[in-house]
């Protein structure tokens, strides 16, 4: 594949949440989450917006829309970073410590809105995560030390920890 083949697949394969949100200081909430679809060019400009709008409204984030990031909490921004990852409908979604940076009561929200896409979206969503709370919660988890996987509890089911 050529490289705007690989950007291409991943834009329409692949969202990215990370430990840090990476928001763009200098656009708006609504700017950050439309900027992927964009970047995919599938969408008008009015359905961007639209699909944009839905998606922060979802995660509780409508009236934060014309804000920038500095504005916003810690909680707040990882919000926005998961309808960022979720702006071109990915099937899968890849979480680096996605909850490493928040308090005990944005992490749960976040934990929530993932467990959500897998449950009720049908996601596939990978987390990395040194949160052993977090980690106990997932519906399978592969344990590795320096490259080498020590643990792989594929029939683990989470319920009882959710």
């Amino acid at each position: 594949m050529s490289e705007d083949e690989r950007a291409r697949t991943r834009l329409a394969t692949l969202g990215f949440v990370f430990q840090f949100h990476f928001l763009l200081p200098e656009f708006t909430v609504l700017d950050n989450v439309t900027l992927p679809m964009r970047e995919f060019g599938k969408l008008s400009s009015d359905a961007m917006h639209e699909r944009a709008t839905a998606l922060l409204s979802a995660l509780g984030l409508a009236e934060h829309i014309a804000k920038r990031p500095d504005q916003l909490s810690g909680g707040q921004r990882q919000r926005v970073a998961v309808a960022r990852a979720l702006a071109n409908d990915p099937p899968v979604i890849l979480a680096d410590e996605p909850t490493g940076s928040l308090d005990s009561k944005a992490s749960e929200q976040v934990f929530r809105i993932l467990r959500e896409l897998v449950d009720a979206y049908g996601k596939t969503v990978v987390a990395v995560t040194h949160d052993l709370h977090l980690a106990a919660r997932m519906d399978r988890r592969v344990e590795l030390m320096d490259g080498t996987i020590i643990a792989d509890e594929s029939a683990y089911t989470a319920a009882e920890a959710r």
